[in-house]
Formats: structure tokens, C-alpha cells, sequence
């Protein structure tokens, strides 16, 4: 009962975003590339290098790779199969749709970035990295590369891995 719950919610949510204007496809293309591995090591090296401390450095990294190695797990365990796409179906690296691995570190690496941008600098830019991590998930769910609940599965353990890493590291 709860599986036919969640693919109706999951087709309801992916009918209104995958509706939106074809115009939006090159903007989705780019904000889900900055929510690549890569780019979010990027990030996590950023954190560090503009707060100029060794143990930021530490943390961010910790966190991105820690972030990608959960993520890893947690695919191989649950192994959903990804929506049938063209998206999907032209990407080069396979691997299992839940949870979404974007959704995850980026809500590990830029949420890292918008707690540090909170604490230290301005609740606007805090803002707009989690408008980032945001618009990654949707992205997402627009390219056809995951269904709803994988995102909605990698925002709240990504959150709750980023509240442990905040909380042991950063009290």
C-alpha cells in the first residue's frame, strides 16, 4: 500500500516538473552539473580555502567524500532503477536512482557552505546556497534522471548527515 502511495506521488510530482517550458532545460543542465562529485569537492576546498583554516579543510572534504561514500552505500543497498529516460539512458555513469546522489552532497557541501555563510557572513548568502540545493533536486526530477522521492530521501539524509558533521565538528 505504502509503494502504490509513493509511485503516485512520485508520478504526480515528475507530470508537473518534466511540464515545465523546454527553455528551462539548459539552466536545469547546469545547476545539476554544480551538483556533481567533482563540483562539490570543489566546494568543500572553497569552504576551506575561505575560511583559510586546516581543520575547515578537513571538515569539508570529510564531509563531501563522506557524503559520497553514504551515498554509495545506500544505492547499492536499496538499488532502484533509475526512470526510463533519454536522460538516463545517455548518461555515462550508471548507477541506482535512490537516493539521488546530487540531492545528498548538496545538501552535505552546500548546506556545509550555507550554515559557515550564516554563522560568518550574511543570512542572504545562506540563502542562496539553499536555493542551490534546491534547484539541484528539481533538476533532477527535470531531466528525468530520478523520481521525487529519491531527491525528497537524498535533502533529508544529506540533512541529517550535515547536522551530525555541524554538530561533532562545528558545536
Amino acid at each position: 500500500m505504502l509503494k502504490e502511495h509513493i509511485v503516485r506521488f512520485d508520478a504526480r510530482v515528475t507530470v508537473t516538473i518534466t511540464g515545465w517550458p523546454a527553455w528551462l532545460r539548459v539552466p536545469m543542465l547546469a545547476v545539476t552539473f554544480i551538483g556533481q562529485p567533482v563540483c562539490l569537492i570543489i566546494f568543500a576546498v572553497l569552504v576551506a580555502l575561505v575560511n583559510l583554516n586546516n581543520h575547515m579543510l578537513v571538515l569539508a572534504v570529510a564531509a563531501a567524500l563522506g557524503a559520497m561514500l553514504m551515498n554509495t552505500a545506500l544505492k547499492h543497498f536499496v538499488h532502484r532503477t533509475r526512470p526510463d529516460t533519454l536522460y538516463v539512458s545517455n548518461m555515462y555513469f550508471k548507477s541506482s536512482s535512490f537516493p539521488s546522489g546530487h540531492a545528498f552532497g548538496g545538501a552535505v557541501v552546500l548546506g556545509l557552505l550555507a550554515y559557515l555563510a550564516a554563522v560568518y557572513v550574511s543570512a542572504a548568502l545562506a540563502l542562496l546556497f539553499v536555493l542551490l540545493i534546491i534547484n539541484i533536486g528539481v533538476s533532477r526530477i527535470y531531466l528525468g534522471a530520478h523520481y521525487p522521492t529519491d531527491v525528497l530521501a537524498g535533502w533529508a539524509l544529506g540533512s541529517a548527515f550535515l547536522w551530525l558533521i555541524i554538530g561533532v565538528f562545528h558545536p
